[in-house]
């Protein structure tokens, strides 16, 4: 099965070949069974330790795909971040996927530079479910962590840079 994916614009493509298992169709899953309200992230893939969700936003390429998403600061935007992660999360319950869950969020934007990406990651970071899990009724770990990261950030992480993301030529 390939499991190396291209993004949207077709500028980049995601190398998952070294995880276990990878989907980039989740969108498809949703739409074809009408669930239409649930929002779903880019790509999934496992390793032997987790599940990484990765959504990727990427406004500095030649004809964007929707560029005009890219206010990083809008909460509508964050909010949504965050939605993809918990509808994303219903599918993987419901597959039955249990392992630890890392999400990551890929942004390069003229104003993503390493003070926007903390910043995102700590507003975003507030609407995902790191403080809901700590309540002692809630049995179960939802989420593992959450990272903001550009290309090359990623392309380095000592988990991440085995699932490269390179220029397709």
């Amino acid at each position: 099965m390939n499991q190396i994916f291209e993004e949207e614009n077709h500028v980049y493509q995601f190398d998952f070949s070294k995880a276990n298992w990878a989907i980039n169709s989740l969108h498809d899953v949703f739409s074809h069974n009408i669930v239409s309200i649930l929002s779903d992230v880019d790509f999934i893939a496992e390793t032997d330790n987790c599940l990484i969700l990765v959504e990727y936003k990427n406004s500095i390429i030649p004809g964007a795909v929707n560029p005009e998403a890219f206010n990083l600061q809008s909460q509508k935007l964050q909010n949504k971040i965050a939605y993809k992660f918990y509808d994303s999360w219903i599918y993987l319950k419901a597959i039955g996927k249990e392992k630890p869950l890392k999400y990551v969020f890929i942004v390069e934007s003229p104003h993503s530079d390493l003070v926007m990406r903390k910043m995102l990651r700590d507003k975003i970071s507030n609407l995902l479910p790191f403080k809901l899990q700590s309540s002692p009724e809630i049995k179960c770990k939802i989420i593992e962590g959450f990272d903001v990261l550009s290309i090359n950030e990623w392309n380095t992480h000592d988990v991440y840079k085995n699932f490269p993301i390179t220029s397709i030529e």
